[in-house]
C-alpha cells in the first residue's frame, strides 16, 4: 500500500488528526508505507497514550460485566500518566502486543547472575553475567553470539575453610558494573572481585570479614558500592584501589580494607538488596522486618526504619520519592511501595494478588512496576501496584528435566524462577531476563518484524 501523495501534503498537525481515528493495528501497517508516516506516529506521545487509554478500558471490562468493571479504578490510574516523559510507542507495545522470548545463553551454561550497563557512546545497553566455569559473558540484546567472555576460572577464589569449594552468592545481587569507571565488580564468599570491563582481566581482589550475600544494585559516581556481608555493611569506593593484583586464575586473599573500621554493623543477619535513592540515601532490605535507611553524610548511623513486616529481597526506585520493594509475606508475594518525605508513609502492600511465589525482583518500566516471581510469571502493575496491567509465564524450551527417583514421571513444561529482571534502554529495548540458569531479552513480537518490512520497502523503493 502506497499513500496517496495528496495525503502527504497534509501537514504534520493533520495528518496526527486523520491518523488518530485508526486502529492501532493499522497505525502499525501504515508504517510500512513510508518513512515519513512511521517518523511522524512513532514518536507522538500523544497519538500513543490515547490509545493505551482507549485499549485500557476495553481491558477492564471485556466482557461488558457490571460486576466486573473497574472503570472508576482505571480513572485514578489513569490520572497519574505523564504525558512527555514516557516513551509511549513501547508503552503500548509492552502493555498491549504479543511478546516473544529471545535465549541470549545456551543451555550448556549455567548463568550465576544478571546485570546490565548502557555504553557511553551508543547508549545501547549490554547484559553482563557470571557463569558457573568463573567466566564472565557480556551479551548484546540483538545477537544471541557474546560479545566477549572471559577465559574460564577468572572469577575463582581459594575455598574458605568451612567450604568446599568457592560459590558465587545467588541469594542478592552478586554482580554489578559501571560503564563510567569501566569496571565489573562480582561477589564470591567473601571476596569482591573488580574486572575491567574492556579487558575482563582482574584488577583486585578485596577481602570481607564474613561471606557476600548483596551488593548496591548500581554504581553511579560519586555513589560509592556498597557491599553487604552477612553482618555489616561497607562503603566501597571504586575509585580507590583497596588492592592490587595481577590476573590468576586464583587470587590469594587479601587483607580487609582500611575502612573496616568505618562499616555499619547489622543486628539481624544477611541483607539482601541495597539501593542508592536518587534522594542521596541507602536503603538496605534483608531478612529482617524492616527497611533501613542510612545517610551517607553520617554514616554509619541508622537514620531511620521502615516497617514491613514482610521478607524483603528486591528494592528499586520509582522516581525521587518513590521505593518499590518486594518480597513475601506469610508465605505469598508481596509488592510495596513508599512515598519517601519526612516520613515514610505506605502507598500500597499488595500482599493478595500479585503473585503465589515469592517476588523475586522488582524495577521501574515506563509507566508500569515490574516483578517477577518463583512461579517463573513476570507481572506488570500500575504504579499503585495493585491494577494488574499484563502477565507473562516464561518457560525455556531447551530445559533439562529434572531425573532422580523424586523426578521420575512428573512433566517437565520448561518453567522455573524468574530470578532477576533488568529495564533497558528505559523498556524500549525490552527486559534482560534471568530464568532459571539462563538469560534472555523478553520484547514485543512485532518489533522484528516491522522492522524487517521497513527494510524490505526501503529496498524496494530504492
Amino acid at each position: 500500500m502506497v499513500p496517496s501523495p495528496l495525503l502527504l501534503t497534509l501537514p504534520d498537525e493533520l495528518l496526527l488528526q486523520v491518523v488518530s481515528f485508526l486502529e492501532p493495528t493499522s497505525v502499525i501497517q501504515l508504517h510500512h508505507t513510508c518513512s515519513r508516516l512511521r517518523s511522524l506516529t512513532r514518536s507522538n506521545s500523544t497519538l500513543w497514550r490515547s490509545f493505551c487509554i482507549d485499549q485500557a478500558y476495553i481491558d477492564s471490562n471485556p466482557n461488558n460485566c457490571p460486576q466486573w468493571n473497574r472503570s472508576e479504578e482505571l480513572d485514578l490510574v489513569i490520572d497519574t500518566w505523564p504525558h512527555q516523559e514516557v516513551d509511549w510507542y513501547s508503552e503500548y507495545q509492552f502493555r498491549h502486543a504479543p511478546l516473544k522470548m529471545k535465549w541470549l545463553s545456551s543451555p550448556e551454561e549455567e548463568v550465576k547472575g544478571l546485570t546490565s550497563i548502557s555504553t557511553r557512546n551508543t547508549h545501547k545497553h549490554l547484559l553482563i553475567s557470571p557463569l558457573d566455569d568463573g567466566a564472565i559473558n557480556i551479551w548484546s540484546s540483538t545477537s544471541t553470539e557474546p560479545l566477549s567472555r572471559s577465559r574460564p576460572g577468572i572469577l575463582t577464589t581459594p575455598p574458605p575453610p568451612a567450604s568446599r569449594k568457592s560459590r558465587i552468592i545467588e541469594l542478592g545481587d552478586t554482580i554489578v558494573a559501571s560503564s563510567q569507571l569501566d569496571r565489573v565488580y562480582v561477589a564470591v564468599d567473601s571476596t569482591l572481585i573488580e574486572l575491567s570491563l574492556t579487558t575482563l582481566q582482574t584488577i583486585s581482589s578485596t577481602k570481607f570479614p564474613f561471606s557476600i550475600s548483596t551488593l548496591s544494585s548500581q554504581v553511579v559516581l560519586p555513589h560509592p558500592l556498597t557491599v553487604g556481608t552477612t553482618l555489616t555493611l561497607h562503603l566501597y569506593d571504586p575509585r580507590v584501589g583497596m588492592s592490587s593484583g595481577t590476573p590468576s586464575a586464583a587470587l590469594p586473599p587479601l587483607p580487609f580494607p582500611e575502612n573496616y573500621g568505618h562499616h555499619a554493623p547489622l543486628f539481624q543477619p544477611s541483607p539482601l538488596a541495597i539501593l542508592h535513592h536518587p534522594n542521596n540515601h541507602l536503603y538496605v532490605a534483608g531478612r529482617f522486618p524492616s527497611i533501613l535507611c542510612y545517610d551517607r553524610a553520617m554514616w554509619p548511623k541508622l537514620q531511620s526504619t521502615i516497617h514491613s513486616g514482610g521478607n524483603l529481597c528486591t528494592l528499586a526506585a520509582d522516581g525521587v520519592d518513590g521505593l518499590l520493594a518486594g518480597g513475601t509475606y506469610n508465605g505469598r508475594g508481596s509488592l510495596e511501595s513508599y512515598y519517601l518525605s519526612s516520613t515514610a508513609k505506605v502507598r500500597q502492600r499488595n500482599r493478595q494478588s500479585v503473585a503465589w511465589g515469592k517476588i523475586l525482583s522488582v524495577a521501574k518500566q515506563g509507566t508500569r512496576v515490574v516483578s517477577c516471581d518463583s512461579e517463573g510469571t513476570i507481572s506488570w502493575f500500575e504504579r499503585d501496584c495493585r491494577y494488574v496491567v499484563r502477565r507473562e509465564d516464561i518457560f525455556d524450551p531447551d530445559a533439562r528435566a529434572n531425573t532422580g527417583i523424586l523426578w521420575d514421571g512428573r512433566p517437565y513444561d520448561g518453567s522455573g524462577p524468574v530470578r532477576k529482571v533488568v529495564v533497558m534502554n528505559g523498556g524500549g529495548d525490552g527486559l534482560g531476563v534471568w530464568l532459571g540458569d539462563r538469560v534472555g531479552v523478553l520484547s514485543p513480537g512485532l518489533e522484528d518484524e516491522e522492522e524487517e518490512l521497513v527494510m524490505e520497502d526501503a529496498t524496494g523503493a530504492s
